[in-house]
Formats: structure tokens, C-alpha cells, sequence
């Protein structure tokens, strides 16, 4: 064998192998052979081992990120194939795919993503506002990147210009949650988890409180100076209510205080389970010791669960008017009035669509914007993200843990499709959630959609292509 290997004219071909991968200039024949020996290779694993050893591209110093029309084209000899009825969701990038990305994007290699991978894959969160914001207030929310303020959205599409992304590192647990899956609602009600919460707070010492909230701030890379009064705000309220009243007088008094009141109690609750001589420690006296270890056992899951999904996870909210909300007719609308406060009233009053003749619900833009974003973040993953919507996270995904149901009438067969054209992929390839249309989650339903509301146009189907036009 070995004789055999070093045979001049094995070593030739083995070049002219090397050479059809390499360069492009190299004969139509030589670069179907190259290509085809690569996807040899592919098959017995080397995959994984260029992706864990190329360092992952990153753009942590340029937010709005360019959907620019000059992006060369991706050479024929990127091509990867997928199986027609599967999915890439959760794979590893082929050191391939990433060079073509890179391509797409006109971006450059810089440093290894943070994402840590865990038994899910990553999450590509679908959001929409329900409310217009120019593109003054969005910029403003760029601010904050590592840190417990403002929310956790990563990226906010408008629906003409480009994405606005205002916390470029996209996955990383030191942000608020956007959703009540982050929240680990699924474990416990959120009134449930403040309860647990404030138990463990008050069997604690006060030397032990001071110590917790201390090492969170120390670790935040952004922070108010006030940041412990405001997290003492939320441990004082008299109750969530009392609490939430005051965050809608004072909002800028009390951002990031109860993110970072959890953060503490996290971080308290893992020193406490570690050891029982931790325990004693921690406690307020002998006889808190036993309340602190159980509440800290109650809580710990959610508490675990949250930094896990917070890590996993990228939000992106897509501009999107009010419209009428959930609601699709007068009749609902008025219900929901009749018993909401003031500052939740539906200002329309009636069923608003969000598609007419002249209006799409979401632009060409934002479309382009959203694909391109599905690279970028599988980029920073180092993996294919699964998309998913809010509106299933909160209703869909086996409990109903909340009440959202963005984002209203996407085509996501339409955004698959363009991803699919970007990567090469044959039709028909899911990059997340299989689209079920509807208002029905105890249907399957996975993406809210109501005819009247969307112009009186039918959902999209998987393999229909849909009109560009208005």
C-alpha cells in the first residue's frame, strides 16, 4: 500500500484532486471530480473538524450589518447538498458553507463565536414591534450589548434600509429575556417564580444578598451606577403588581434591576447547592438553612433553564404596525378594549389588515434581511439555527405559557425559500418550524395567520412560490 502511494503517478493525481478544489480555473471535468471527493470526505466526518477548528466570523463593530446588492456571486464549486425532505437545522457548518457565507455576507473571519452548544440547536426568535419606531429610536437602542437594560432583542428589521443590530453578541446569557420560554415559564408561572424567588431572597443573610448582587455587577460590561438600588427596588416591592406600577411611572429607575435581582439569585442558588457547608454560609441563620437549600431546589430548573435559552438564543423583532393585534374583527377588538386599561387600549379601535392592495405586510427588504440573517447567525453559531416564532414558543410548543402571536402573517415558505437560493439548496428545505398557518395552536398552527386580516389572500403553502408583488 504504501508503495502504491508513493507511485509518481498517484502523488499526480492526488494534486490534480487538490487543484480542482482550489482553482477555479481548473476544467468543468477536474471540478466535478474535486467536488465529488469532497463530498467523500464530507461523509466520514471531516465537516466537524474543519468547523471546530476555523474560527467562527464575527461583526461585533458594525450594528447595522449591509444587505449590499454587490456581494460577488458564490462560484458553482460551493454547492452543498441537502436531503430534499431534511433539514440542516442543529448540523455543522461545512468549512464550505462557511466560506460561502462569509461570501454572501462580505464579511471576514474574525474571532471564535461564545456559543456554547448545548442539546437543542440555536434559536432564531421571529418577533414583530405591533408598533412603528423610526429609525432614530431604534438606532438609540444599541446601547446596551452585554448588559441587564432595555430588552433582549439582538437585531430590529425595518422594513426599508438595513437591520439595526443592537446587541451584537448574539448569544450570550447577560441580557433580558424576550420571551416567556427564555423565562422558563414552562417550569413554573411567573407569579410562581417570583414567590420561590423571594423566599430564597429572604432566608438569605444580608452579607450573602450583598455578595450576589455585587459579583453580577461586577461581571456587566455596561451598568448604571444606581444598578443595586434598583435591583433592591424590585426585592422590596410589596408585591409584582406595586412593582410593575412603578416600572410604568419610573422605567428609567428601575431598567435592568429585576434582570439583575435574578441574575444574583441564580448565582447565590449555585453556590448554595454545591455543598451544604455553602448553605450555612449563605443562610440568614441555623434555622433558614434547610428553607434556603429547598427553595434553591424549587427554583434552580428555571433558573438553569433560563441561562441556557437566554445563551441559545437570537430575538429579532420585525417592524410591524399595531394593526389590531391578535384580533381579527371589530367585535373582538371591542372586547379587548372594554376591559384593557388605558395604556394597552388597541388605538384603532376596528380590525386593521396588515395586507392590501397596496401595502405588503412585510417588504422585499425585510424578507432579503431576515435570510441574510439566518446566515449571519448560523455563522456565529457555527451550526444551522431553527427558526421559530414567538407566537409558537408561547402557545404552540407543547404548553401555553404565554399569549403572543407574532410575527402576523410572515410567509416563512417565502423566507425559506430565499435562505434555500442563497445556500444552493433544493427546494423545499426546512430551516426551522414546518409552516402551519392559522389561528389554532391546539391545531398545529405555527405561524399566525388570518385571511382578513392578510388582504383575504390564502396562507402560503410549502410549495407554492409565492408573488414578490405588493
Amino acid at each position: 500500500m504504501t508503495h502504491f502511494i508513493n507511485h509518481p503517478k498517484f502523488k499526480h493525481f492526488l494534486g490534480q484532486i487538490r487543484k480542482s478544489i482550489d482553482n477555479l480555473t481548473i476544467p468543468p471535468k477536474r471540478r466535478i471530480l474535486g467536488v465529488a471527493c469532497g463530498t467523500m470526505f464530507m461523509a466520514v466526518g471531516l465537516d466537524q473538524f474543519f468547523a471546530d477548528q476555523t474560527p467562527l466570523a464575527r461583526s461585533l463593530f458594525f450594528p447595522d450589518f449591509s444587505g449590499d446588492d454587490n456581494v460577488p456571486e458564490v462560484p458553482s464549486h460551493f454547492e452543498d447538498t441537502v436531503d430534499k425532505d431534511g433539514s440542516p437545522v442543529g448540523r455543522l457548518l461545512t468549512e464550505r458553507e462557511r466560506e460561502k457565507i462569509l461570501l454572501i455576507l462580505g464579511e471576514s473571519p474574525r474571532r471564535k463565536s461564545s456559543f456554547v452548544p448545548g442539546p437543542q440547536p440555536p434559536l432564531m426568535i421571529l418577533h414583530d414591534t405591533a408598533g412603528q419606531l423610526s429609525r432614530e429610536e431604534l438606532l438609540n437602542r444599541r446601547q446596551y450589548t452585554r448588559s441587564p437594560l432595555g430588552d433582549g432583542i439582538a437585531v430590529y428589521v425595518p422594513r426599508e434600509g438595513k437591520p439595526i443590530i443592537t446587541r451584537p453578541e448574539f448569544f450570550t446569557s447577560y441580557r433580558p429575556t424576550a420571551t416567556a420560554y427564555e423565562k422558563g415559564l414552562d417550569f413554573m408561572s411567573e407569579s410562581d417564580r417570583n414567590r420561590q424567588l423571594r423566599q430564597v431572597w429572604n432566608a438569605a443573610s444580608p452579607k450573602a444578598r450583598q455578595k450576589a448582587i455585587q459579583q453580577v455587577i461586577a461581571s456587566l460590561k455596561e451598568r448604571p451606577p444606581d444598578l443595586a438600588n434598583r435591583t433592591a427596588l424590585w426585592f422590596n416591592a410589596a408585591s409584582d403588581s406595586a412593582f410593575d406600577a412603578y416600572l410604568a411611572d419610573h422605567p428609567h429607575q428601575v431598567d435592568g434591576g429585576k434582570t439583575t435581582a435574578i441574575w444574583a439569585i441564580a448565582g447565590l442558588c449555585s453556590q448554595v447547592l454545591s455543598q451544604e457547608q455553602q448553605a450555612k454560609q449563605w443562610a440568614a441563620s441555623p434555622q433558614t438553612v434547610k428553607p434556603l437549600i429547598n427553595a434553591c431546589r424549587r427554583v434552580n430548573p428555571l433558573l438553569q433553564a433560563n441561562r441556557t435559552r437566554l445563551a441559545s438564543s437570537v430575538n429579532v423583532e420585525i417592524v410591524q404596525m399595531e394593526g389590531s393585534d391578535c384580533f381579527v374583527n371589530d367585535a373582538e377588538v371591542n372586547a379587548f378594549n372594554a376591559i384593557a386599561d388605558d395604556a394597552h387600549k388597541l388605538s384603532s379601535g376596528r380590525a386593521i389588515p396588515l395586507e392590501t392592495l397596496s401595502r405588503r405586510a412585510y417588504t422585499e427588504n425585510q424578507y432579503e434581511s431576515l435570510a441574510r440573517l439566518y446566515l449571519k447567525i448560523a455563522l456565529e453559531a457555527g451550526r444551522f439555527p431553527q427558526m421559530v416564532t414567538h407566537y409558537w414558543l408561547d402557545q404552540g410548543n407543547g404548553k401555553i405559557i404565554g399569549t403572543h402571536c407574532d410575527p402576523r402573517g410572515l410567509k416563512v415558505t417565502e423566507l425559506y425559500q430565499k435562505i434555500g437560493r442563497y445556500l444552493n439548496h433544493p427546494e423545499g428545505i426546512l430551516y426551522g418550524l414546518k409552516p402551519s398557518y392559522g389561528r389554532s395552536p391546539e391545531k398545529g398552527h405555527n405561524v399566525w395567520w388570518a385571511d382578513r386580516i392578510m388582504g383575504d389572500m390564502a396562507p402560503p403553502t410549502e410549495t407554492a412560490q409565492i408573488s414578490g408583488s405588493p
